[in-house]
């Protein structure tokens, strides 16, 4: 039987959070990892029978995917992980959205040639996203519940990022920083995690201020 496989650039950046669903639900997988600034993906890019031709990509049989909510749409309705009931859906739904607006508000800071100028106001103005996740995710164990979803996993991803850009933003809100290690101590994540194909670092493309490649930081 031929392996699915996902490709991506070797850093953490829009595929993680599919690496860690199936690795959460032990999927047998090929992880394609392009260099960056090497040719094999431009000399791929056409040649994968892809509609939209693009990283990440995932290919299962005759099911070829771009995009990476799609991808991790198609995992979680295969495995079981967006939600067993309409109100548990709703939540991953919402969160899916929110939180793909979380890391593009990082990211366009990051990427900006004004970098050094909208930092400091930036940092200023984490509370009020995380003070939005904080309620969002209440005494709840989980985003939808007791079971873990996708979405999980995206938002993980997210404040994981937060954290290593500001390391300060967790003192304030102790349930998000309680739900961050819950994630990160999963036992099935593990072996991912403590692997040599696991990359902590870069979080981005070689484009951005923070997170696109040099020296990690110490609290990685």
């Amino acid at each position: 039987m031929v392996k699915p496989v996902l490709g991506y650039w070797d850093l953490r950046g829009r595929c993680e959070s599919i690496r860690y669903l199936l690795h959460y639900k032990k999927v047998d997988f090929v992880d394609k990892r392009y260099a960056l600034g090497q040719d094999e993906w431009w000399k791929n890019k056409f040649n994968l029978g892809l509609h939209f031709p693009n990283l990440p990509y995932y290919i299962d049989g005759d099911i070829k995917l771009t995009q990476s909510v799609a991808i991790l749409r198609y995992l979680a309705r295969k495995y079981g992980m967006d939600g067993k009931t309409d109100h548990q859906k709703l939540r991953v739904f919402l969160a899916e959205q929110q939180s793909a607006d979380f890391r593009d508000k990082l990211r366009s800071v990051v990427v900006s040639d004004d970098y050094e100028k909208l930092k400091d106001g930036f940092i200023k103005s984490l509370p009020d996203s995380f003070n939005l996740w904080k309620d969002f995710l209440g005494d709840g164990k989980f985003l939808a519940g007791d079971d873990v979803t996708y979405v999980d996993f995206m938002v993980y991803e997210n404040l994981d990022y937060y954290r290593l850009f500001h390391p300060a933003i967790f003192d304030d809100f102790p349930t998000l920083k309680a739900y961050h290690s819950r994630i990160k101590n999963l036992p099935e994540l593990q072996e991912y995690f403590n692997s040599s194909t696991c990359r902590r670092w870069p979080l981005f493309g070689p484009m951005a201020k923070f997170g696109g490649g040099g020296d990690p930081p110490k609290h990685l």
